[in-house]
């Protein structure tokens, strides 16, 4: 018996194609859909919108950088407020860790608060060593944090080199060492303690020379000094 022609195969195999059934879509299959190579409108703002704000941020940032590293010119004079602003305290740098001028003291910051409590009264707490904090926090630790490293140095010693020795601001630098220096002391102690909210911060620090090796001929100074900084009044901004 002679079969009908194209009854024999549902698919069609041959390149003429009788009796092929349309294939099934990709979705269909469980496959993804193709790329059609385009983002919607909307993620394409955003990320236009994203890299702008970069590009204007790295851009502003090299400004003012640039300006303050430059030799003094009438833009940085006249720019030199929003300049410095900028720079201290988080892009301080100073060159005492090498010759002739290394670091030659141990320095041990500490910091207490007045607490205001809700009942009108008011109570002094005992002393806070920021400076023994961050040595536990380095001690024994193969990674330690920048901050716990040079966080607290670098203000402490950015407070002393913008200060007279009667502890009077010598600028504009001054004013934002101090900032810089109370806001340290004030994430540290905290907003709140035993209930009461944190008013004032006061800070102290012990500067004990390193004597020197015996070869080196220099006899330095071994006498312990002390800073007592005045009390600082602190708002809810001063807290993160």
């Amino acid at each position: 018996m002679v079969e009908p022609r194209g009854s024999s195969d549902e698919t069609g195999t041959d390149g003429a194609g009788e009796g092929k059934k349309p294939g099934r879509s990709t979705a269909a299959r469980g496959l993804p859909p193709a790329p059609n190579g385009s983002w919607p409108l909307l993620s394409r703002i955003v990320i236009m919108a994203a890299i702008g704000l970069l590009t204007i941020g790295v851009t502003l940032h090299l400004v003012l950088l640039f300006l303050f590293v430059a030799p003094p010119n009438a833009i940085s004079k006249k720019y030199e407020r929003p300049v410095k602003g900028y720079v201290y305290p988080e892009f301080d740098q100073n060159w005492q860790l090498f010759a002739p001028n290394p670091l030659q003291d141990n320095i041990a910051v500490y910091a207490r608060a007045l607490v205001a409590f809700p009942d009108g009264s008011r109570r002094t707490t005992n002393w806070l060593a920021l400076t023994a904090q961050d040595i536990r926090e380095i001690r024994h630790n193969p990674v330690p944090s920048h901050a716990h490293q040079n966080l607290l140095r670098q203000a402490w010693d950015f407070y002393n080199r913008t200060h007279d020795a009667k502890g009077r601001a010598i600028d504009l630098r001054g004013e934002l060492s101090e900032a810089f220096v109370r806001r340290i002391a004030a994430y540290r102690l905290g907003p709140r303690i035993d209930g009461g909210q944190v008013v004032k911060v006061q800070i102290y620090a012990t500067n004990t020379p390193i004597v020197p090796p015996k070869w080196s001929g220099d006899r330095g100074s071994t006498q312990k000094t002390f800073q007592m900084l005045p009390w600082w009044p602190v708002s809810k901004k001063e807290f993160p």
